[in-house]
């Protein structure tokens, strides 16, 4: 296995539910068990209702593109042999707009992103410990 070069997240106590998900090729989210709102980043506190409890529900994964940029140019050399690539926010659906992600839309020519576009989440297992989750289209039916 080739050694992976790029930046990984940092786990914490709140986020690490999240990440052992993606781990497990599942998109999850905390969720306040008091009012039912997501809390997006995750948190001990619930910003709506003030609750300290609080879930971590599966999603479906699947979302819409809320916005985008197409990376030409990168001071970072390990990024260079993927330009040009598309980073976007990631709006997910079944979350009433809360839940949005960072992450990369691949599979399609970065021409072809659009606001609006619907994805769905692939798993790569980047190291034994990390699993990130990108985006690709759903086919049009």
């Amino acid at each position: 296995m080739i050694e992976y070069a790029k930046p990984l997240p940092t786990p914490d106590m709140d986020t690490k539910p999240y990440w052992e998900g993606c781990k497990a090729h599942e998109m999850r989210a905390q969720r306040c068990t008091n009012c039912g709102a997501f809390r997006w980043p995750p948190g001990p506190l619930c910003p709506h209702c003030r609750s300290w409890d609080s879930e971590w529900v599966r999603l479906e994964g699947t979302g819409e593109v809320a916005s985008f940029v197409i990376v030409h140019y990168s001071a970072v050399p390990v990024f260079a042999a993927e330009m040009p690539y598309v980073v976007a926010t990631i709006q997910l659906d079944g979350t009433n707009g809360a839940v949005k992600l960072t992450s990369n839309v691949i599979d399609c020519p970065p021409d072809a992103v659009k606001v609006g576009m619907k994805v769905s989440p692939v798993f790569e297992d980047v190291t034994p410990e990390f699993t990130l989750p990108k985006f690709r289209p759903i086919a049009s039916v």
